[in-house]
């Protein structure tokens, strides 16, 4: 079974603690996903000076705030497991350079458009997975490779918030929509990942970012966490586009939207007659409308002349255009089956760019990259920190607040070291560890109690979730006695010792909380991995809790990897229920010579005469988890039999 193989294959994963290069300079992630590399270049503290390039210019006092939000972000981070570039952002892009010729398109246009845009200067970061060593840098980000998660704190920027609509827009009108996603959103981007990517390390419901509107910026090559906070908590400088707005536009830009066809060689017979028949029905269709607002079915919708000719050619209404922001989805009775969500057609307002010419901040943009790997630790220390250790009211009181800030910029909470150095703080062993230490027939023992409530196991290998980027770590649970591994993805001791031979007994218990393993969802793998003459043997233990929902559903094991025995698909085990606020289960493997006999809270669950080879020795034990569900692992013992 594919699913089978894979459990298998999780099985051999570790960390390497020596940070090695290929023949090629580069480094392998896993190497130093916990390591503290760093910036490149780290800003310096030097006095700002103007700049003018492209025709825009920027004063001193707003090269000044780009440095210094560059520099509060240095400050909050050191970066783990990525490599940071920082450096002093403004937004000065050339216009085209193709204008009046037959290279002039759509593309061109909206070089050009962005004229209509004001100053907008802030600091721009890259924290790079890609890594290699140069006989300069010991971490320098590997040539070609584009595996970076960007950061951009900008003020009063609008290109990383919105979408151009390039046919309605020129040099002095900016036409756009406003792509965001929250959570249950319905039509176009109505996808269950996109939920689980907008929770990802608490970014909807972390207290740091509940004063501002942020949201998941849904669209482009990869997907964006966006925060933003305005001077006195104004709306955006955005206004929304009537439809007779849209009509006067349309046939204003009908000579350029033409001339981009001609230049692009996009003509067909009847096609410009069309076009103006296709104005013609808009303005028949929406008369009744033109107060209304402008939405679009799509966020990225863009317009063009063959757009305009298809609604002549058919003399109907296109879908595209709505005026309202959602559209009841109809069968073919008329009935309401679903329903979609369309996108305001904005207009940045008449001044903007003039008041941002040479003042400070109107508004402020953080907008971060969607994690490369959810999982990989550099990713989630990014996140975290970005979410929740970023100083967002001390950077609203800096630019925005009523009395002048005079202290220094500080991030909230404890730096990763700071974390690391709490979360390691050894506990006192329990008296089961101590005894089962002292009696020379334990061969391991780990019931977690010298690790701290909170931190992840010293002595074991632990992989993050790939969804949530949550670590596995020690926990207590109420009316429950001990500690206890919170577990998803993978854990494998570290200390395992090597070649147990002989006969032995591994037992461990297991608990789950009510919801924690929806019905239908794997159970957790325990794995074992034999050795001898005969090759190797992968041995998995599959335990599930009953339906949380049937108070007499009992669980089930699974058994695979016993090729020289009759295995049944699964064994009830009626002590381990999922309908209980919590449902614990000891589960055992005994190990006799060739025998195998397994027991679940004492009662026998499967035996088998048959099951090894002669000299079979365990070499090495791992537990998996699936990402949707949520176990917890404790006193785990192997002792000679």
């Amino acid at each position: 079974m594919k699913i089978k193989a894979l459990l298998v294959a999780l099985f051999t994963f570790s960390f390497a603690n020596a940070q090695q290069v290929d023949n090629r300079g580069m480094y392998d992630k896993k190497d130093f996903e916990h390591i503290e590399i760093g910036w490149l270049n780290p800003l310096k503290n030097e006095p700002a000076k103007p700049i003018t390039e492209n025709g825009w210019s920027y004063p001193v006092n707003q090269t000044d705030m780009g440095i210094k939000i560059g520099t509060w972000l240095q400050q909050t981070y050191t970066p783990i497991g990525l490599l940071g570039e920082l450096k002093l952002d403004l937004f000065r892009p050339p216009a085209s350079k193709y204008k009046g010729t037959k290279y002039y398109g759509a593309d061109e246009a909206e070089k050009d458009n962005r004229l209509a845009l004001p100053n907008s200067y802030g600091a721009l970061a890259k924290f790079h997975l890609c890594l290699s060593k140069t006989s300069t840098h010991k971490f320098f980000p590997t040539p070609g490779n584009h595996c970076y998660t960007r950061l951009d704190i900008m003020a009063n920027n609008v290109e990383l918030i919105t979408k151009q609509v390039i046919a309605l827009s020129t040099p002095t009108d900016y036409y756009c929509t406003m792509p965001d996603y929250t959570v249950g959103q319905k039509g176009e981007y109505e996808k269950d990942w996109l939920d689980e990517m907008t929770a990802y390390r608490n970014f909807t419901g972390s207290p740091n970012l509940q004063p501002y509107r942020h949201y998941l910026f849904p669209v482009g090559n990869q997907l964006s966490y966006v925060v933003i906070m305005t001077r006195n908590r104004q709306p955006l400088p955005f206004e929304q586009v009537t439809v007779a707005e849209l009509l006067r536009q349309l046939e204003s830009q009908f000579p350029k939207l033409h001339q981009f066809a001609l230049n692009r060689k996009l003509i067909y017979e009847n096609y410009l007659e069309n076009a103006k028949k296709g104005m013609q029905v808009l303005k028949e269709q929406l008369k009744q409308q033109e107060n209304k607002f402008v939405y679009f079915n799509t966020i990225e919708r863009q317009i063009d002349i063959i757009d305009l000719a298809n609604i002549g050619s058919n003399g109907k209404l296109p879908n595209w255009i709505q005026t309202e922001k959602n559209t009841q989805n109809l069968d073919r009775w008329g009935k309401a089956v679903s329903s979609s969500t369309n996108y305001p057609l904005l207009r940045l307002k008449k001044g903007v760019k003039e008041d941002c010419a040479a003042g400070g901040p109107q508004w402020l943009v953080f907008k971060m990259d969607g994690p490369i790997n959810a999982g990989y630790g550099g990713a989630v220390q990014l996140m975290d920190n970005f979410v929740n250790r970023f100083n967002y009211d001390y950077v609203y009181r800096y630019f925005f607040g009523k009395d002048k800030v005079i202290e220094p910029y500080q991030p909230l909470g404890l730096s990763f070291k700071e974390k690391e150095q709490r979360a390691s703080a050894a506990s006192e062993l329990s008296a089961a560890a101590k005894k089962n230490a002292a009696d020379k027939t334990v061969l391991f023992f780990e019931d977690f109690s010298n690790t701290a409530v909170g931190a992840a196991p010293q002595s074991w290998k632990t992989q993050r979730s790939e969804i949530s980027g949550e670590q596995p770590v020690v926990a207590t649970l109420d009316k429950v006695e001990g500690k206890w591994l919170r577990l998803k993805r993978n854990a494998a001791p570290k200390n395992f010792p090597q070649n147990i031979n002989g006969d032995f007994e591994l037992s461990y218990d297991l608990l789950v909380q009510k919801g924690d393993v929806p019905w239908g969802t794997p159970g957790i793998d325990v794995q074992l991995k034999f050795s001898g003459n005969a090759g190797e043997k992968n041995v998995i233990l599959n335990v599930s809790p009953g339906d949380m929902n049937r108070a007499d559903a009992a669980g089930w094991i699974m058994i695979n990897g016993l090729a020289t025995c009759k295995v049944s698909n699964y064994y009830s085990v009626t002590g381990f229920t999922g309908s209980k606020p919590v449902n614990k289960a000891t589960v055992s493997l005994q190990k006799k010579g060739e025998s195998i006999l397994i027991t679940c809270n004492n009662s026998k669950v499967y035996e088998c005469n048959t099951a090894f080879s002669p000299g079979m020795v365990l070499k090495d034990l791992n537990f998996y988890v699936n990402e949707k569900n949520q176990f917890y692992i404790s006193n785990i013992h192997i002792k000679k039999l």
